[in-house]
């Protein structure tokens, strides 16, 4: 649809001073046109969301639905039929695969991109340009940098930076070299590294020395032997002067990533992430990540304030993958808008540990306003509550 009100929304978007204050949002050619106290406009269709929050769309910065077998680890499930699935269905209006795709594909994901109802980027694997399918492909000396470069200019818009997933079971300790590489590689293209850290080797406080200014760092709170954390939850010496340069730390709960205890230590020593993601794929869509709200939620109990908790996956995000046209309820950017409600509930859900955490205050969202090709569509979310 060409134009849209959405009416009667309490407002959340900490970046432009929006505190849940009542406003209408004129929606016209898939731009935000007004804000306003009240917005008439005869003849135009109305969302009321009276009751409702609104914010920007929420982006879903790690997920993964093109993973390709993988040394060491068990059998994947086979890709949702749609990325859908986990974007618009699931609430999330923007999601981003997070290095399962790779040069050699890239037009097969610049297809599946152009098809989905969500906004769907990428960022390309680091491990070599046919992805991390075996540990024989993950070798620096046979990855050319010229590659990546062409892909990047023949589909421009499409990839937001370079992946990494560092553990044992993948990289072993070529980590080190390949983190570098992809580095090189980011740094040409003016685009952030993500790098995941998980089972020594390698060691992740290697790793991120090589980490500047807006590159990312995903999986922080994990359970796993080598933390980013002293046992008390102080983060580690090279961790402190990560974040001093300008390095981000992003949750990526995943099955295997995110443990309450982890981070509620961290957070009682003042480290929060700057980002809030998933890691969502086939085999943890029904638990225990379900969905980017669900997800959320667990921050929200665990003392979050609302408002920052929609930060860390709005204008935090489009931020730092130069999605510049997201992230902000504001006259001009793009209408990807999110309507949902805080429901009052009592139950428990688990880390990737099922260590269970209860849960008053859930996240759920109603429907979303996705805005691409100079117009605006409005999706109904129909699953990822784990009360469903």
């Amino acid at each position: 649809m060409k134009e849209l009100i959405i009416r009667n929304g309490l407002l959340i978007d900490k970046k432009n001073g929006y505190h849940a204050e009542k406003k209408d949002i004129y929606v016209k050619d898939g731009k935000i046109e007004k804000i306003e106290d009240h917005i008439e406009m005869p003849g135009v269709e109305v969302i009321d969301a009276e009751g409702s929050y609104v914010s920007a769309g929420f982006i879903d910065i790690h997920i993964h639905n093109n993973l390709k077998p993988q040394p060491g680890r068990k059998h994947e499930p086979a890709p949702l039929e749609s990325v859908d699935e986990i974007g618009v269905d699931r609430g999330a209006t923007t999601v981003i695969e997070c290095g399962s795709w790779c040069v050699q594909d890239i037009d097969e994901f610049v297809e599946k991109s152009d098809a989905a109802r969500s906004r769907y980027y990428t960022l390309l694997s680091g491990h070599g340009e046919e992805g991390f399918g075996t540990l024989g492909s993950q070798d620096v000396e046979k990855i050319n940098p010229e590659h990546y470069y062409e892909v990047v200019k023949r589909h421009p818009g499409y990839v937001l930076g370079l992946k990494v997933a560092n553990s044992n079971t993948i990289t072993n300790d070529r980590g080190y070299s390949l983190t570098k590489h992809a580095k090189m590689i980011a740094k040409h293209l003016g685009m952030p590294l993500t790098i995941h850290i998980g089972n020594f080797p390698p060691d992740p406080m290697g790793l991120i020395e090589f980490l500047e200014e807006g590159d990312v760092v995903t999986h922080t709170y994990h359970g796993k032997e080598v933390s980013l954390f002293k046992p008390d939850g102080t983060p580690k010496d090279g961790v402190v002067r990560a974040r001093k340069r300008g390095v981000l730390f992003d949750v990526g709960h995943g099955s295997a990533s995110f443990s309450f205890a982890v981070y509620d230590r961290a957070r009682r020593k003042g480290f929060l992430p700057d980002m809030i993601s998933t890691d969502i794929r086939a085999i943890n869509i029904t638990g225990p990540v379900f969905s980017l709200p669900t997800v959320m939620s667990k921050f929200l109990s665990l003392d979050m304030p609302l408002e920052d908790v929609v930060e860390k996956v709005t204008s935090k995000p489009a931020e730092v993958y130069h999605l510049n046209d997201l992230g902000e309820l504001k006259v001009g950017k793009a209408a990807d808008i999110e309507i949902f409600h805080v429901e009052d509930v009592d139950i428990e859900l688990p880390d990737c540990y099922y260590n269970m955490q209860r849960v008053n205050k859930l996240i759920r969202p109603t429907s979303v306003i996705v805005s691409k090709h100079d117009g605006s569509e409005v999706y109904p979310v129909v699953a990822g509550s784990p009360m469903e």
